[in-house]
C-alpha cells in the first residue's frame, strides 16, 4: 500500500516538473519569436499555453483526489499543498510566454536592449527552480532570489530606455510600450520563478519563508554589496 502511496507522489511531481519543461520551452520560443519576428512561431504558443493549462488541471485533480482519499503525513501534506501552488506559478509563467509571443507581434522595434538578457536569466531561474524541486539546496533558492534583483534592475534600464526612446520619436509610442510590456512580462516570469523556489523550501524544511524579513529583496542587497 505505501509502495501505491509512493507512486502517487512521484506522479504528481513527475507532472509538475513536465509543466516546468514546457512552460520554459514557451518561455524560449516566444523570445524566439520576438527576436525574429516569426508571428507564426507566436501563434504557435498558444496551444502550449492550453497544454500548460491542462497538465495544472490534472494536477489539481490528482492532487485533490490524493488529499480526499489518503491521511497524508506532514511531509506529504506540505509537498501537496506547495505543489499545487507551484503549478500555479508554473501557469502563469505560460501566460506570461504567451502574453510575450502576443506583443512581438505588434512592436516594430528592433532594439530589445536588455530583454534578451533578461529572458536568458529568466529560463535559467526557471530551470534552477525545478532543478531546487527535484534535490532541494537551500543556497541554491538564494542564488536564484539574487539573481532576481538583477532582472529587476535590467527592467529598470529598459523602463529609461523606452522612455528616451518615445522622447526622441513620439510616433513610436505604440511599439515601444509593447516592448517595454515585454520585459515586464519577463520581470514577472521571474517573480513566478521566485515563489516555486520559496515554496520549494517549505516542502524541505516546513518554514514559509515568502516573507521572513531575512529574505526580502533589501536584505538579499545588503547580503550582496
Amino acid at each position: 500500500m505505501t509502495t501505491y502511496f509512493e507512486h502517487n507522489l512521484e506522479t504528481i511531481k513527475s507532472k509538475l516538473l513536465l509543466m516546468g519543461q514546457m512552460a520554459n520551452e514557451s518561455l524560449k520560443l516566444s523570445i524566439q519569436a520576438l527576436m525574429e519576428c516569426d508571428s507564426v512561431l507566436a501563434k504557435s504558443i498558444r496551444e502550449k499555453d492550453r497544454e500548460i493549462d491542462e497538465l495544472e488541471n490534472e494536477l489539481s485533480v490528482a492532487i485533490t483526489s490524493y488529499l480526499s482519499t489518503h491521511a497524508p503525513v506532514a511531509a506529504d501534506l506540505r509537498f501537496l499543498v506547495a505543489t499545487m501552488k507551484i503549478s500555479h506559478e508554473i501557469e502563469r509563467i505560460g501566460d506570461e510566454s504567451k502574453a510575450i509571443a502576443r506583443r512581438s507581434r505588434k512592436t516594430t522595434s528592433h532594439d530589445f536592449h536588455e530583454i534578451p538578457k533578461m529572458a536568458k536569466i529568466a529560463q535559467e531561474m526557471l530551470k534552477d527552480a525545478l532543478s531546487v524541486f527535484v534535490e532541494f539546496d537551500e543556497e541554491k533558492a538564494k542564488d536564484i532570489w539574487k539573481l532576481d534583483l538583477e532582472v529587476d534592475q535590467l527592467h529598470q534600464e529598459n523602463n529609461r530606455f523606452c522612455q528616451t526612446l518615445v522622447e526622441k520619436d513620439p510616433t513610436q509610442a505604440s511599439s515601444v510600450f509593447e516592448t517595454l510590456f515585454i520585459s515586464k512580462s519577463l520581470e514577472r516570469v521571474c517573480d513566478h520563478a521566485v515563489n516555486v523556489s520559496k515554496e520549494v523550501v517549505f516542502i524541505a524544511t516546513s518554514r514559509d519563508v515568502r516573507h521572513a524579513p531575512e529574505y526580502k529583496k533589501s536584505a538579499l542587497r545588503k547580503e550582496m554589496e
